[in-house]
């Protein structure tokens, strides 16, 4: 006879949550998962979910977030060309696996979906460009880049870099592909003395 599955509280119910939502998105994509399947897989009810998540944005984006933080690590200002490259590397081996086709999953919606694209921005996008722009700003201070070479469309690359591999070719850029962008765009503008 099969032992029940431990019904989880807290913190680890909504780890087994997300967890259930990334699967069920990498494998289903956005259009295939269900807050049925999602309580299904997480062996919880889905009066659980809806107490949390009155819809299935939120619980997909909360889902990304969370997942995205833990895989994140910050901007090494000590020597910016290589932090910018292990950055950008730790989140494409992050995004090499489930998270990653999850992400591609949702970015492919966009257009169907747009309170998933609005939350998408507002949550997980807007505020990773305002931390790479603080970044920055502490790296002028420190003077290794000057002041006018650091403007909007510098996080907004390096985010677009990432994504276009994501949506187009179904992986994360490549370490060999990621070195190339530091040296050819990021660290060029950031070293110029011309405004962008």
């Amino acid at each position: 006879m099969a032992a029940c599955p431990v019904r989880r509280r807290g913190d680890a119910l909504v780890e087994a949550i997300f967890s259930a939502t990334i699967e069920i998105l990498a494998e289903s994509g956005y259009s295939g998962l269900s807050m049925e399947a999602v309580a299904l897989r997480s062996h919880t009810g889905k009066a659980s979910l809806y107490r949390r998540w009155s819809h299935k944005v939120d619980l997909v984006v909360d889902a990304l977030e969370y997942e995205i933080d833990r895989c994140e690590i910050p901007l090494d200002l000590s020597d910016l060309r290589s932090g910018l490259i292990n950055k950008m590397n730790s989140m494409s081996i992050a995004f090499s696996g489930n998270l990653g086709r999850a992400t591609a999953g949702c970015l492919s919606e966009f257009s169907r979906e747009p309170k998933l694209q609005e939350a998408t921005e507002e949550r997980i996008i807007k505020p990773r460009r305002e931390q790479m722009m603080q970044s920055l700003r502490m790296a002028v201070e420190s003077g290794q880049i000057k002041p006018e070479s650091v403007t909007p469309i510098l996080p907004t690359l390096a985010l677009s870099f990432s994504m276009h591999s994501l949506t187009f070719e179904g992986r994360p850029p490549n370490p060999q592909e990621v070195e190339q962008f530091v040296d050819t765009v990021m660290m060029p503008l950031l070293e110029s003395k011309e405004a962008v």
